[in-house]
Formats: structure tokens, sequence, C-alpha cells
């Protein structure tokens, strides 16, 4: 079965069908065999004999393959001409989710069955709602080329992007009042095809419009400056929308972007006081626990933090994510306060003569601050102890002189849970290789878990079966509290598995890697499913993009890996390992290695060289990329939890406080 799903997979329909034909069907397995086998049928042109295979699989398929065979049977009813067999399937397929193809059909039988309102509508529906998809121009032709309303137009125009919105656009005629918006999208779609006269020549006229659109045609104009790296002029554009246009919405985020443009310009005076001002002026935004971090941080660079402000963070978001940061950076700046107090030059938590005497006395304003900034970097570690800052705060405590609490006082602990009838099938798809459909027959099961000590016991159930990625997504749905609120050790064994063990172990041991740095990584990048794709067809455990895995493999000299092989959790791992080795080489940190590895080297490269002069704390947060940003944070503290759950031996790992400056040379990718 597996070698006639792999020919299907490399469009051999016919060698997959004579393939499954010969072969009886694996026990427990006959639905998927003749899911494979009609699929084979049908596309190599033999569409009775795929909805006979269809109809005897469709009884013992459990509900989400169903759906697929409803579907497949209904387009293949609908291409013999029999739309009264084919709607009721199709009308089954679409409930949930569903696409442009079944939509088309759907369409499509509906109206040959007489149900022409409804049918048109959703030929309609794939016209407007995808107009680049090949089904578009097939809907076009059955309703006749119809005209569309003006925002139909929009609507397909944004979709299209490039020169097929320019033509969607041009020559139409806005409603009277609607100028502007026709305007604005034309402006869209001549910056699409790089003609940037017409582009601003239509936000010209655009920003003459009343305040809605003008203001909407500035923060256009702004962005155009930032995608062309002309920061300083789309901040001049942005606080001209605030200062003319600040009733309109979006003066909102020009607002925003003003001040988060001045602070990584490095203005930090000019951002602190332009976010506090965000933070007054508009007091519905959804962002001003972030406004509010970032005052308080730009202060804080400036040279004048306001222990206050970050307090009033965590006093008025207290459920913000913010508040793990905004306490570790309130420390910080009570930490600044007291070395300054110490005197030039020198901190009271390295030990002057001035800190020693007032340490000594109990009642000393100095004494009551070092066991104020102690309390709150203790406080971090408790109530976060997964996080970036409670690892952060542990190296701080150093700092004054103290030894860290552990952030964690249990070791995680893998039950032995003999797995449930109900995971049968998926762990006979897994066996089979059909890795996708056990997937998404695991996906079904962590749907019916309705308790944390379900979650539990399925978790390490699955874990027992080598399901990492599922194990982990029910622990992050349901075993949270237990995990880090209450520290209980079989919820940590989920939530930090040393996934496919065996060949991180060896191919980390290969490149000189610390093991757990793959381990951090794989947790961030795919949640250990090896099947996951992502909107960049990065792919597999280590979310390698096809080009990068042909650079590595130009590199090391080896052949380069077919696309599909980075599915594999073994070529995954060995290349992932390998790339992990070569940037811990360049940048000689393993946060540095976490942001090359998500942003590539050369901007982190650009980072180090320029800010390396700042600590480890201040630099993370200088990251210009949010996404970024956060995944250095995450990763650090994933390599951290897994080192102190698995690494006995030896010191307790440290993380560094200081950039290095990166190698010149290295890999670059």
């Amino acid at each position: 079965m597996l070698l006639g799903f792999l020919l299907l997979s490399e469009s051999d329909a016919a060698a997959a069908a004579t393939q499954l034909a010969e072969r009886s069907p694996p026990k427990g397995l006959e639905a998927f065999h003749g899911w494979y086998l009609g699929e084979a049928l049908s596309w190599s042109g033999d569409p009775a004999g795929a909805l006979k295979v269809f109809s005897k699989a469709k009884k013992p398929a459990p509900p989400w393959l169903q759906r697929r065979i409803d579907a497949r049977m209904g387009e293949l009813w609908l291409g013999l001409n029999d739309a009264k067999k084919a709607q009721p399937l199709l009308e089954a397929a679409t409930t949930g989710d569903f696409g442009p193809e079944l939509l088309y059909q759907r369409g499509v039988a509906r109206w040959l069955n007489g149900d022409s309102k409804r049918g048109q509508a959703d030929l309609r529906a794939v016209a407007v709602r995808y107009p680049s998809h090949p089904y578009a121009t097939r809907a076009e032709e059955l309703l006749g080329h119809p005209s569309y309303t003006f925002d139909e137009h929009l609507s397909r125009a944004a979709s299209l992007g490039g020169a097929r919105a320019v033509t969607e656009l041009e020559g139409l005629t806005a409603p009277p009042g609607r100028e502007g918006k026709l305007e604005l999208a034309l402006a869209a779609a001549y910056f699409s095809v790089a003609d940037d006269v017409k582009g601003n020549a239509q936000l010209d006229s655009a920003a003459k419009r009343g305040p809605g659109v003008a203001s909407e045609a500035l923060m256009a104009r702004s962005r155009r400056f930032m995608k062309v790296h002309d920061n300083a002029q789309a901040r001049k554009v942005m606080l001209e929308i605030e200062a003319k246009h600040h009733e309109q919405p979006v003066a909102e985020d020009a607002a925003y972007l003003a001040a988060w443009l001045a602070m990584q310009a490095g203005d930090f005076e000019a951002a602190a006081t332009e976010f506090g001002t965000f933070d007054t002026a508009h007091a519905d935004s959804k962002k001003r626990d972030e406004a509010r971090w970032f005052k308080a941080y730009s202060e804080y660079r400036a040279g004048r933090c306001s222990p206050d402000t970050f307090k009033s963070l965590v006093d008025d978001f207290p459920k913000s994510s913010l508040v793990p940061q905004a306490r570790y950076w309130l420390a910080r700046c009570l930490q600044k306060q007291l070395g300054n107090a110490a005197g030039p030059g020198r901190t009271a938590a390295r030990g002057d003569a001035s800190a020693s005497q007032r340490a000594a006395d109990p009642a000393s304003p100095g004494r009551r601050s070092t066991q104020e900034i102690a309390l709150v970097y203790r406080s971090i570690i408790s109530a976060y102890p997964q996080s970036f800052y409670a690892l952060l705060a542990s190296e701080r405590l150093r700092e004054l002189g103290e030894t860290p609490q552990p952030p964690f006082t249990v070791e995680p602990k893998t039950l032995s849970v003999p797995p449930p009838k109900e995971l049968e099938l998926a762990m006979q798809l897994s066996a089979a290789g059909l890795f996708r459909d056990a997937g998404l027959e695991v996906d079904r099961l962590l749907g019916t878990v309705k308790s944390a000590d379900q979650a539990l016991k399925l978790g390490h159930a699955l874990q027992g079966i080598g399901e990492y990625g599922p194990a982990y997504s029910v622990a992050l749905r349901w075993l949270w509290g237990p995990a880090f609120g209450r520290q209980d050790p079989a919820a940590l064994a989920l939530f930090y598995p040393r996934a496919f063990d065996e060949s991180v172990e060896k191919f980390s041991a290969e490149v000189g890697l610390d093991p757990y740095l793959a381990w951090a990584i794989m947790r961030q990048e795919s949640a250990f499913r090896p099947e996951v794709t992502s909107s960049a067809d990065a792919r597999g455990l280590m979310q390698l993009i096809p080009p990068t895995a042909d650079s590595i493999a130009k590199t090391r000299n080896i052949t380069a890996p077919h696309p599909a092989e980075l599915y594999a959790p073994e070529k995954s791992i060995a290349l992932g390992t390998w790339l992990l080795s070569a940037l811990l080489e360049r940048f000689g940190h393993p946060s540095l290695c976490a942001a090359a590895y998500n942003a590539g080297a050369k901007p982190v490269a650009e980072w180090a060289s320029t800010r390396n002069a700042l600590p480890l704390d201040e630099f993370v947060e200088a990251i210009p990329w949010k996404e970024t940003r956060g995944y250095v944070k995450n990763v650090t503290a994933n390599y951290f939890v897994y080192r102190t759950f698995y690494a006995r031996s030896g010191e307790p790992w440290r993380l560094p406080l200081t950039v290095p400056a990166p190698k010149a040379t290295g890999v670059n990718f």
C-alpha cells in the first residue's frame, strides 16, 4: 500500500492503480487502501472503477476520510454528467472549511438540479473570492461573464494583485462619494507592478479626499517609505496623520508606528514621549499594554528609567503577555538606580565599599533596595519558571551575590500508558508509513479530550508510540497549569520531550552540537510534528526550506535532498543540526544562533556587529523584527529548561550576558 501511495505521490497513477489493485488491503486499513486505489483509478482515467472502489471504502472510513471520499465521488459523478448523484455527496463534503474547487462543483450541481439561485451564488462566490483560481474562469464562463458590483471589483483586485488587478480596476467608475476608495485600490495595484509614478499620482488624488480616505492615503505613502527603508520620511507622514486625522481609525496605527520608528532609530526620548501620548490618546486601543511597555523601555534606554512605568503595566494590564518582561525590567531599573547611587562607574551589585557599608546596615536605603530587587527577581523565577525572563533573573541574582533558586524542583516523568483502543487506527497508519493520515486521525482523537486527566493519559500514550507532536498539542491545550503552576512531572514530560532522541543525539554528536539546543529549536519550529509545512514552504521537524537544504548540501559537498525528504525526521535532523552547529560557530552565543536560524545569518551579523556593546537582555529587546525577538526568547528559554531537566553532569548552564561580535566568515544563509 505504501508503494502505491508513493507512486501516486509521484503522479504515476497507472502504476499506483496496478500496485494497489493486485494486492489485498492490510487488515484495518481497508478504507485507506480503497481511498488511494480510487484516487489512482480516477487519475488514470477509470472514473467508473474509482466510484465503485470509493463506495466500498466509505463505510469503514473515519469521518474525516468519509468527507474526502464524498468530495471525490461528487466530483466524479459530476464529470459523468450525473448531477443528481453528485449533489448530495457535494453537500455532505462542504460542511466546515472547504476551498474553491468544492464550492464550484457544488454550484454546478445545484444549478443543474434546478436550484439555480444557490448554484449561481456559489459560482459567483468562486469568481469574487478566488479570482486567480482556474475555477474562477470556468465560473465566469458559466455565468456568462457577469458584471460585478463596485465592491466586488475591489475584492477581486485585492486578491489578484499585479497586472490583473490593474486591468480589473482601470476604466472602473466609482459610485459618488467612493472615488477615493478606487484611487487607493489603483495605487496598490500600480505599486504591485512597480509603476510608482501612477501609484503616487493615485495617492496624491486620494489625499485630497475626505479625512477617512486622506488618512488611508497618507498611511499607504508612509508604508511605501518604510518599504524603501526611508524611515525618517515614513515617521514624518505618520506624525502628520496623528496630527491632522486623529479621529480616523488609521491614526492609531500611525501614532504607534511613529513612536516605534523613533525607538528603532535610537531616539529614545521621543519614543518615550510618543508612546506615553499614545497610551493616553488611544484609550480603547488593544495596543496600550505594548505602548506602555515601549514607553518604559525607551525611558530605560534614555538613561532615566522609571520603576513606576514598568509597575503600572503590571498593575493596569495583569493579563498581558508582557507582564513577565515588565517585572524583569522593573528589577533591572531598580538595580540600575542602585548602581548609580553607588557612584560613577560602580555598581552596588559588584560590591563597592559604600554598597558594602549599606548592605551591613539593615535600615539603610541601599540594603532595602537590594532586598527589593532580589525579591522581584525571585518572584519572576517562581511565577514564570519556563520563561526567558526567569533565566535572566537567575543571572541577575548572581550579580547581587545570591544563588538563585532552581526554576523547577522536580524532574519530568514519563508514564507508561498502554495505547487506548482509539489509537489503534493511527498506530496502524503510522506503521504503514501514511504519516499525514495518521496525523489527521490523531488530531480527530485530540478533539475528543474533555479533561486534564484524559489529556495526561492520552499524551503519554501518544509519546509512547512516537507521536510527540500531538502529545505536545494536547499538553498545550489542557496541561499548562499542572505543568507550570503545580510543576507536575508527568505534565512537564509532555512539554519537553526528548523527541526522536536517537537521531538528535547521533547527528548532534557528529557536529559537536549540544543536543538540547536541537530540541529547543525543534520545539519552537515544528512542535515536534515531522509532517508540517509553513507558509514559506519550510518543512519537517527543523523547518528547513528546500533552498536552505540545497545550500547546506552544497557546503557539505553531499547530494541535495529531494524536497519531500525534508519531512523525514532523520534527514531533517541531520541537516538542521549541521546548520545550528555552523551558526553557533559563527555567532558564538545560543541566542544569536537562534536569531540567525529564524531570520538568516546576514541581518543577525549586522545587529551583532553594531549592537554588541549592549548586554544580552537589551540586545534581544532591540531586535527590530517582532517574530525573531519572540523566537529568540522562546528558544533560549527552551534550551535552558531542557538542560535543567536532562543535563545532569557538570555545573548548571549559565546564560552569557555579553554579546560576542560575529565572525566575518562562516555560514551566511
